[in-house]
């Protein structure tokens, strides 16, 4: 009591040390606590990143089978429907020329044409195989390559379906076939009938004027 009385703060000081020491000792638990906190709070977001990661895989796995079940239905539907409805036409070929008249060649082809194409000047060309310039008949040189512009015309030859025949034609011109000359015959853009536009050749044959 009297050592209380001379000094009243002493037991406060006291007081506050234990307090102190008592603070100190929880901060230094939670100190060691907080680490242990951050992991488990660490451990928990990677817990979630891993879900959400997983989730968004199985997602992408659906997404992926879904759009292959429609590549397949398309696939279905559209490359087939268009092979069934693409009809392949053949291209008639010469297959026969000779010579019927001074001024006449009779050609055949392997199959029936489109009438009004066989019977087309244009679709036709005449190539001098012996001359640079086209002479007689020939509408081109033997160096020269067929264009638009060098085909037979309404003006140089007649050309008519033999007796109504759609596979054999008769070319009439109107000049004499000189004898001895070397000719080649070439045909394009000829087709069967109910065929769409060609633009290639239906073959070619050679003759030798008589």
């Amino acid at each position: 009591m009297e050592t209380y009385l001379n000094d009243p703060m002493q037991g406060m000081q006291g007081m506050q040390g234990m307090q102190g020491m008592q603070g100190m000792q929880q901060m230094k638990l939670m100190q060691s606590m907080c680490p242990m906190m951050e992991m488990k709070i660490m451990y928990k977001m990677m817990q979630n990143m891993h879900q959400m990661m997983q989730n968004m895989y199985q997602m992408s796995q659906m997404q992926g089978m879904q759009g292959m079940q429609g590549m397949n239905g398309m696939s279905q539907f559209s490359p087939m429907n268009m092979q069934e409805d693409k009809v392949q036409f053949p291209i008639p070929m010469i297959v026969k020329l000779e010579q019927s008249s001074p001024n006449q060649i009779q050609i055949s082809y392997d199959r029936d044409v489109e009438i009004r194409l066989g019977m087309k000047p244009t679709n036709y060309w005449i190539k001098d195989t012996m001359n640079v310039r086209p002479a007689g008949i020939a509408t081109l040189g033997r160096n020269d390559n067929v264009n638009a512009e060098n085909s037979l015309t309404s003006n140089m030859v007649k050309i008519e379906p033999k007796n109504g025949s759609a596979k054999t034609f008769i070319l009439t011109f109107n000049r004499t076939i000189p004898k001895g000359a070397e000719y080649m015959l070439i045909i394009c853009y000829v087709t069967v009938k109910g065929a769409p536009p060609y633009s290639g050749d239906n073959g070619m044959a050679t003759f030798v004027g008589k």
